[in-house]
């Protein structure tokens, strides 16, 4: 998952005028030759579609689609932010991606650099198979580096943990196989990146769990467990801290108990 957030919390605070706007555009981008890459798009697609769509539908982050109507200056200033997660960004880098994303035609192009992108990617790697894919995310066929299967955290079709979302519908939110795999392989969220960042998953792990994915019928999501049931889960796991916390501490003082008689001796 090359899920470098490049528009994060900067874009949550949306000024209620940009809300009253039309969309806006900006002049046409040059047209780009089929055999060569649109750096721009390329860029949005391997920096910030694991964590943002271009429409109003969140991920990691927030859907782009308002801040199309935003002023170019505004959109560079919110990306500048996130330069923490992507490193030093030039002006001219800033300008292309605010008015990438202020663009009618950035979902085409998005879409075509797409393509391009995985066919040169996918023409390296073993074919996706979604049966080596849901092994891998039900933990019957272990992750090379020794990580946890999704299941352990994830659902699928009601199947699997409840500690992370449901996954049903994750190849048509995340927008298709590019992004998808980049999200799976980077593993850059809060709660998973500790791990994985010591038990990585391969880029070849990742196209076999995406072509799984992508079979799944998003209708087949089923409704997540009652807050009351997630709240008991999450009491039992606060009691059994603190009877471990409690234990120890009995021991502890036993100890120095013991000691303390020794030396009266």
């Amino acid at each position: 998952m090359l899920c470098l957030a490049v528009l994060g919390s900067g874009l949550l605070a949306t000024p209620p005028a940009a809300f009253a706007q039309g969309p806006t555009t900006t002049a046409p981008a040059p047209a780009t030759p089929a055999d060569e890459p649109d750096l721009v798009a390329t860029r949005f697609l391997t920096s910030c579609t694991g964590c943002h769509t271009l429409t109003e539908a969140k991920l990691n982050g927030p859907g782009l689609a308002p801040a199309s109507t935003w002023p170019v200056d505004q959109l560079k200033t919110a990306i500048k932010r996130m330069e923490k997660n992507v490193g030093p960004l030039k002006d001219e880098e800033l300008v292309a991606l605010a008015e990438f994303i202020k663009d009618r035609k950035a979902p085409q192009r998005l879409g075509a650099e797409q393509a391009k992108m995985q066919a040169r990617f996918l023409a390296k790697m073993a074919p996706p198979d979604a049966v080596l894919g849901a092994g891998l995310f039900a933990g019957s066929r272990g992750l090379l580096h020794g990580g946890l299967a999704c299941a352990a955290c994830h659902s699928v079709s009601g199947k699997g943990g409840n500690l992370g979302p449901d996954l049903t519908g994750i190849f048509t939110k995340m927008g298709g196989a590019t992004p998808l795999i980049s999200a799976i392989e980077k593993a850059n969220f809060k709660i998973m990146a500790p791990h994985y960042q010591r038990h990585p998953i391969t880029t070849q792990e990742a196209i076999h769990l995406t072509e799984y994915f992508s079979k799944i019928d998003p209708k087949a999501a089923v409704a997540a467990p009652s807050r009351f049931a997630l709240a008991g889960a999450g009491l039992a796991g606060l009691l059994l801290a603190g009877l471990t916390l409690y234990l120890r501490g009995q021991r502890q003082t036993r100890g120095r108990d013991t000691k303390l008689t020794r030396r009266r001796k």
